[in-house]
């Protein structure tokens, strides 16, 4: 009896002994991040059958459990990464909207000033001095362009930068949870605390990306990123890579090294931190860029159209003040295409009010090009003409050379235009303030005559018949110079050595009326660039050149407030999963020092059993002598 006695109260005082050690492992790490309460599973032994009866046979420790819910982790692993993804967001667009309302608020500020300089060279056309002060405004608009697209360009260059750093710490963290299975696999029962460190690694993953975790048969587990890319399976890690983008190669996309290949990754499925760096980089900076290049053309484009339009105080046609956007050069610089591409494709802008910002991919399958638009509209285009070329929202895709079979290239009509933009013009004396499109036109449409040429013909009229479809040219009395011909023209029209061309915007019955007879002391053209800060140019007729930078900051202002109030939900979710994975592992201090004491009594109890079962024995002994 006495050895049964010892044998259960040796059996309670270790089961006890094991209840506070492990209380105590639960107070010591009551701080530490990532820590699961731990608990001893005991359980009674089997009974001993003597004399027709089980009598039972005391107590053991069969395991120590970790207080875990797979369920509640994985929601808070989702939670964690909505949340990053918006808090990156909302502090992107937040310090990019504290840019444009401060740094590129000069641009509007620049173009207003210039807009002043012209207004007070009207009132004296040949003073050179305002002549000075209308060439230096001009240039600060170009310059503040060019420092705004600086800025963004810098930005997209640090978050490539960005994204190749979180891309390390997440290879990091896949080796790490290799490292980790090792051990797993080397101890014995339940490796609670290795756990616990895995599901750290895990919760740190889930800042970056979307991630979901996987348990195998053989105790191990596979962790997948995005909408379904394998990071970890078992022993093996793969390794996270960023690949120069194609066709441009400045934009480096994500790819995943799988043994000797390498599989590229949608950054649309990675959300967390770095899916917003993407969303920035592509997204955000590209439209911010976009739209000041689009008012970069504009204002280049309109200002420059006019300057043809006139003549300058050397009674000459005016010629471009700032760069002319539809150089071959620059035409070509809208086509991003492969390094080793021979494909020859330029890009001009024919029609502001046309113009969209956002990335156009155009594709050659071996016979046919297909242009997807940046809303992902896909149409099939058939360029025609000499050189082939089409058109589409007021682009002219020209194609000197063809795209290989299955090539792809962007086409972007706007995003470098802002840092392109450049002063020309030097002389003060080149601003053309004289229009020799006179007053005495009759215009109800948008129809323009730009001289090419100056010839013998020093005055004349474009006339455009009532139905529209045809034009004539006759002198300021009335006598046909040109014949009743088609309209629009398909190309230059000379007028006894006065080479013009026509666009195709008049409207019926309009009627043209050219003067290249110098005046001194006229502002007529000064007058229509004035006009230039109140037209529509933009946005099929809706918008102003100030009114596309105001549209870019509400736009931005809309995103920003967006994301916050998103972040602000995200937070209340993830602070909700955070509570209910708390309740089930975290460690209360309480509830351990009442565990504490019960199971310090259990083990005292236990002892006094040993202690009588010793001096039963004792009095057993001392019995028989």
């Amino acid at each position: 009896m006495g050895f049964d006695l010892l044998s259960l109260g040796s059996q309670g005082v270790l089961t006890a002994q094991r209840q506070l050690n492990t209380t105590g492992h639960n107070i010591s790490n009551v701080n530490t991040e990532g820590y699961s309460r731990q608990s001893v599973e005991q359980q009674v032994n089997d009974p001993h059958y003597w004399g027709g009866n089980n009598y039972g046979d005391g107590v053991h420790a069969a395991a120590v459990r970790r207080n875990y819910d797979k369920f509640a982790v994985n929601e808070l692993n989702i939670a964690t990464s909505n949340l990053e993804h918006a808090a990156a967001r909302n502090d992107q667009l937040g310090r990019l909207d504290d840019m444009m309302a401060h740094s590129a608020r000069k641009i509007p500020d620049n173009m207003n000033e210039f807009f002043g300089a012209v207004k007070g060279l009207t009132d004296s056309p040949s003073d050179m001095g305002a002549r000075k002060v209308v060439l230096e405004k001009a240039r600060m608009v170009s310059a503040g362009l060019n420092d705004v697209y600086g800025v963004l360009q810098q930005q997209s260059i640090d978050t490539s930068s960005q994204i190749d750093a979180t891309v390390k710490r997440m290879n990091d963290i896949g080796r790490e949870i290799v490292d980790i299975h090792k051990a797993i696999l080397k101890t014995p029962g339940e490796p609670n605390d290795l756990l616990d460190r895995h599901d750290k690694l895990i919760r740190e993953l889930a800042e970056y990306t979307q991630v979901s975790v996987n348990a195998r048969e053989d105790g191990l587990f596979n962790v997948i990123i995005g909408s379904g890319h394998m990071l970890v399976s078992g022993m093996n890690s793969s390794e996270l890579t960023t690949l120069p983008g194609k066709p441009d190669h400045q934009e480096r996309q994500l790819a995943l090294v799988e043994g000797k290949s390498v599989k590229a990754i949608s950054n649309r499925d990675i959300r967390g931190k770095l899916g917003a760096l993407f969303e920035y980089r592509d997204q955000t900076l590209g439209q911010a860029r976009d739209e000041l290049g689009r008012m970069a053309i504009g204002f280049s484009q309109a200002l420059n159209d006019l300057q043809g339009q006139g003549f300058d105080l050397n009674g000459e046609v005016g010629k471009n003040i700032l760069t002319d956007f539809n150089d071959d050069r620059i035409a070509a610089s809208r086509v991003i295409k492969s390094g080793d591409s021979t494909a020859d494709l330029k890009v001009y802008i024919d029609d502001l009010q046309k113009l969209k910002i956002g990335d156009y991919q155009l594709k050659f399958d071996g016979a046919q090009y297909t242009l997807t638009s940046p809303d992902g509209q896909q149409s099939a285009v058939t360029p025609s003409g000499t050189p082939p070329s089409f058109n589409v929202d007021g682009m002219r895709v020209q194609i000197d050379a063809n795209l290989a079979p299955n090539e792809r290239v962007f086409l972007r009509p706007a995003r470098a235009a802002a840092g392109q933009i450049r002063m020309v013009m030097d002389d003060p004396a080149g601003i053309a303030a004289q229009s020799y499109v006179s007053a005495s036109s009759i215009s109800h449409g948008e129809g323009d005559v730009r001289v090419l040429q100056s010839g013998a013909q020093k005055e004349f009229q474009v006339r455009i018949s009532p139905d529209g479809s045809q034009f004539a040219v006759t002198d300021t009395d009335g006598q046909v110079l040109l014949a009743p011909q088609a309209y629009p023209p398909t190309g230059p029209i000379n007028v006894n050595g006065t080479l013009i061309e026509i666009n195709d915007k008049a409207a019926p019955d309009d009627i043209l009326a050219i003067s290249l007879i110098p005046a001194d002391g006229d502002n007529s053209n000064l007058i229509r660039m004035q006009e230039l800060q109140t037209q529509k140019l933009m946005d099929n007729g809706r918008s102003t050149l100030l009114d596309v930078y105001e549209g870019l900051n509400t736009d931005l202002g809309v995103q920003k407030a967006s994301y916050e109030r998103l972040q602000d939900v995200s937070l209340v979710e993830h602070d909700a999963a955070e509570g209910r994975v708390a309740e089930i592992a975290g460690v209360n201090l309480d509830e351990e020092a009442a565990n504490m004491m019960k199971f310090q009594r259990a083990y005292m109890a236990a002892s006094r059993i040993m202690t009588a079962a010793n001096e039963t024995f004792d009095s057993l002994l001392n019995a028989t002598r």
